[in-house]
């Protein structure tokens, strides 16, 4: 009597266990990912003639088709990368980019620098850069690691992007 109860309480423990760790697989699966392709971390620094740029935004258009990614630059010229959220990554492949950074006309591309009742926002680099077709800015973001992506800007007018 006592053998046949011990396996039949056993496998009712076995088969319990099974079911959870089959549980717990299926919500690791479910929870990993976000349903978004993978993305790579893409950083850097953005400066113009050798200076940090403290305001402005980047944006990179895949060449192949897909989401956009955009990001914002600091205080201190550097910047990240978000496609879906604000710093998720971006997807791997190749991206013209774009750049802008607008502050009020005299102003030095610092926030104290926008003022109510300015003449409106002016580029503080050349505006070429703001323009997907002329920017000459093209990058690739490689997979499975980080991307550190400098852009030094100058007054010289780059070859148009292909």
């Amino acid at each position: 009597m006592i053998s046949r109860h011990i396996p039949s309480t056993f496998r009712e423990f076995r088969d319990r266990f099974v079911q959870a760790i089959i549980l717990v697989l299926l919500i690791s699966i479910w929870g990993c990912g976000d349903g978004h392709p993978a993305r790579s971390k893409v950083t850097g620094s953005v400066s113009y003639n050798g200076e940090p740029l403290h305001i402005g935004s980047l944006v990179f258009i895949p060449v192949g088709g897909g989401p956009p990614a955009q990001g914002n630059i600091d205080r201190d010229g550097n910047y990240f990368m978000g496609t879906f959220d604000e710093s998720d990554g971006v997807i791997p492949g190749e991206y013209k980019v774009m750049i802008t950074a607008m502050t009020s006309e005299g102003g030095s591309g610092l926030p104290e620098d926008a003022v109510n009742g300015n003449a409106g926002p002016v580029s503080v680099i050349p505006e070429w850069y703001g323009d997907l077709e002329n920017s000459g800015l093209v990058v690739k973001v490689e997979p499975d690691k980080p991307n550190t992506i400098d852009f030094p800007l100058t007054d010289d007018k780059p070859k148009k992007a292909n």
